[in-house]
């Protein structure tokens, strides 16, 4: 058996409107926002809410700058391999985890 082929992941639905920001960003600590290359001071500011005046800023930085390495483990001819994924966010009003390489164009 080998890995299978990554997905895009729906992280919160547009349901959430104007809190999409918050609500992905009361996940994020000090060493989550490191490893997704973000500046902690925009996860606070998008914590705080849509009535900070620089919520809408901070989210854009945060979703064209987030970029993170999940490592896959599987095993594959009788032993195990590792395979790193790098992978970023997509907001079309829902917000996606996307894996590099991916595109929406390919779902059917």
């Amino acid at each position: 058996m080998t890995a299978t082929a990554l997905e895009s992941r729906l992280a919160l639905s547009d349901r959430h409107g104007i809190y999409i920001p918050q609500l992905y960003c009361n996940q994020i600590d000090e060493e989550i926002a490191g490893e997704m290359n973000i500046k902690m001071e925009d996860v606070l500011i998008c914590q705080s809410g849509p009535e900070h005046e620089w919520y809408w800023e901070s989210w854009d930085l945060i979703t064209s700058n987030a970029e993170w390495i999940e490592t896959q483990k599987f095993f594959s001819d009788g032993e195990w391999q590792t395979k790193e994924t790098k992978w970023h966010l997509y907001q079309d009003g829902d917000l996606w985890e996307v894996p590099e390489g991916f595109s929406f164009d390919e779902e059917v």
